[in-house]
């Protein structure tokens, strides 16, 4: 059993996650994190450009099947779609997400205005509002897409408070538990 909380990059997915109470049963590690242990070496830069998706997926999948293996149920941090090293948006299909074992997905939203102020903070970088306001709309669409085809269930927060997540974390792995 492993939840997915999805989101684009400074919406604050880490920052929540960190905060979760420790008996909800679940381990938080982000999909960046597992790809690197996986690979030994990342294939992306600061600017979060990825140069191989499909590596980086089938790498994640490993990392997943191997937790789970171990019995460790995870809170995986990660995306439904990414930046090629053009910038350009490349969705996620569902494959990829059925092999992650998932059993239900927290979509965490904020307004572009607020995710460009954490990138800056966080990266030192300065982001296009735009180009925010387009990835938020394309990771939505494609975790709905995603959901659909799997029959996972889908909740989206909009700045969520740290109890507000939690709560709906401890839902999406309480109706796990309840089925098994």
């Amino acid at each position: 059993m492993n939840i997915f909380v999805a989101g684009v990059h400074g919406v604050g997915k880490t920052y929540l996650a960190s905060r979760l109470p420790k008996n909800i049963g679940l381990i938080h590690t982000s999909a960046s994190k597992l790809i690197k242990e996986e690979q030994a070496t990342p294939n992306w830069g600061t600017d979060k450009r990825v140069n191989d998706v499909q590596a980086n997926q089938i790498a994640l999948a490993a990392a997943v099947r191997r937790h789970n293996a171990a019995r460790t149920r995870l809170l995986l941090d990660g995306h439904f779609v990414l930046l090629d090293t053009e910038g350009v948006f490349k969705h996620l299909d569902a494959e990829v997400f059925r092999a992650l074992n998932l059993d239900g997905v927290v979509l965490i939203e904020a307004d572009a205005p607020t995710v460009a102020a954490r990138i800056r903070i966080r990266d030192q970088r300065e982001v296009d509002l735009a180009h925010i306001a387009d990835f938020i709309a394309a990771e939505r669409k494609q975790a709905q897409v995603v959901c659909d085809e799997l029959g996972i269930p889908l909740v989206i927060l909009e700045s969520p408070s740290a109890d507000a997540f939690a709560q709906a974390v401890a839902k999406a792995a309480h109706k796990t538990d309840s089925r098994r």
